[in-house]
């Protein structure tokens, strides 16, 4: 492989529970969810390099008309039981078979609207520096530390986290946990591996109140109110 150009894949698709048309909804000013995420991408990304993987034709439309590239997805890839590894292998053996174009992969997901263009710009140029397998957003976690947690082995207690169990809390090393907004991964580790994550990792942090996963109303209401007050 001799390319170091990052694929921006950006996943949806028709269906979804809590909310319908849930990636069409409007997060701000009339733009969708969808759109929002394309223009995201393309403010940081070449319109050559912004991929969009759905099945669903008025997506396709939507992505079209904002200049984002589009792979259609076979429908036994867009059900709840789909998994991310399983479209962005689908979008790369259609868009890169021969792995000669692109040496990174980076996925956003459209759920996030509060991740910011430095958010992505980050991650980018975190993987670009070869430095690291893969770089993922996160936020701290100040209230589900391992210290406190225990693995249920029956009705014994194991501790998570032994090494830091009696450790007091002031002095507890930080943990982060992944929100799902931006996972950025080099070609070669996905495809030894099949994860979008693990190996030599960086972190790209966000605040928790940025960290929403739109999945319910409640969700699409606060980020709207996020974006309103910004």
């Amino acid at each position: 492989m001799t390319s170091k150009r990052t694929i921006c894949i950006i996943p949806v698709r028709g269906g979804s529970k809590g909310i319908p048309r849930k990636n069409l909804s409007e997060i701000k000013n009339g733009i969708s969810l969808l759109e929002w995420t394309i223009r995201q991408a393309l403010r940081v990304y070449p319109q050559q390099d912004v991929y969009v993987s759905t099945e669903d034709g008025e997506m396709t439309d939507v992505a079209r008309s904002c200049g984002a590239q589009v792979i259609a997805r076979p429908k036994e890839l867009a059900t709840d039981e789909s998994t991310s590894v399983s479209v962005v292998e689908h979008l790369l053996e259609s868009v890169d078979p021969n792995a000669d174009m692109f040496a990174l992969i980076t996925l956003l997901q459209v759920t996030s609207p509060l991740r910011t263009d430095d958010d992505v710009l980050l991650a980018k140029n975190k993987i670009e520096s070869g430095q690291y397998d893969s770089v993922v957003s996160a936020f701290e976690d100040k209230i589900s530390h391992p210290a406190k947690m225990y693995f249920l082995d029956s009705d014994r207690a194991i501790p998570v986290a032994p090494k830091y169990e009696s450790m007091r809390r002031q002095d507890l090393p930080k943990v982060v946990q992944r929100n799902g907004a931006i996972f950025s991964v080099t070609r070669s580790f996905f495809e030894h591996e099949g994860r979008l994550w693990g190996g030599r990792t960086a972190i790209v942090e966000m605040p928790r109140e940025r960290s929403i996963d739109i999945d319910a109303p409640i969700d699409l209401e606060t980020a709207r109110s996020y974006l309103g007050l910004d």
